[in-house]
């Protein structure tokens, strides 16, 4: 047996092997989703837990560095236990790439929208917060699950498209309004995600904070 026919069939078996381990994590999860909705009997907290699903789901994989993932990691988790002990976990969002802060969700409220983003600055390593909260005091449970499922959707075209490394983007839906943090690797991905997600019928406005090497500015456009 060839060397090179060696190589390959190990690099075979790593490749399996972590993909294992990404799967088996994904279980782990959906078990602890159904264990929580059982217990708790409340919508909002199994569609937060979803939610956390399709973080972990694109994020196992991330070709980042382990001290940058760590990092995003930390300042996510600092603010989402405030948002906890100030009763607001439910309604405020928060996703983190490369230092930079996007919150998302519905409040009832102008003050509640401003405490929330205080409450992130205070938080080392920010380097940028954009706030993205929608102040809608009429907002429901089946708005939520409306959301969740356009989530889940563009989730899985994001990870069928070519050309599209999904790892890289964070995207939330607030009563059909999408929004994107992250980084493309090249304008024509950045085109890609987007148009994805314009193509979405339930889908009212696209907002994208996305980076790229050809543009930094972030991106708002319309259906």
């Amino acid at each position: 047996m060839g060397s090179g026919l060696i190589f390959r069939e190990e690099a075979g078996v790593l490749k399996s092997r972590r993909q294992q381990r990404w799967y088996e994590t994904l279980a782990g999860l959906a078990v602890i989703v159904m264990a929580m909705g059982s217990l708790a009997g409340c919508l909002n907290t199994v569609t937060s837990v979803g939610h956390a699903m399709v973080n972990v789901g694109t994020t196992t994989q991330e070709d980042r560095s382990l001290y940058r993932i760590a990092a995003d990691y930390a300042i996510k988790s600092e603010i989402t236990h405030t948002y906890l002990d100030e009763a607001m976990l439910l309604d405020v969002n928060t996703d983190v790439y490369a230092g930079r802060v996007l919150l998302t969700g519905a409040v009832k409220n102008a003050d509640a929208k401003r405490k929330a983003e205080e409450i992130a600055r205070r938080v080392n390593s920010v380097r940028e917060i954009l706030n993205e909260i929608q102040v809608a005091p009429d907002g429901n449970i089946s708005a939520s699950i409306h959301d969740l499922l356009i989530e889940n959707e563009l989730q899985l075209f994001l990870l069928m498209e070519k050309g599209v490394s999904s790892i890289d983007y964070r995207w939330r839906s607030v009563n059909s309004v999408v929004y994107f943090i992250g980084f493309a690797a090249s304008r024509e991905e950045l085109d890609k995600v987007l148009n994805l997600a314009h193509d979405l019928k339930a889908v009212k406005k696209v907002v994208s904070h996305i980076r790229s090497p050809e543009s930094m500015a972030p991106l708002t456009t319309g259906r």
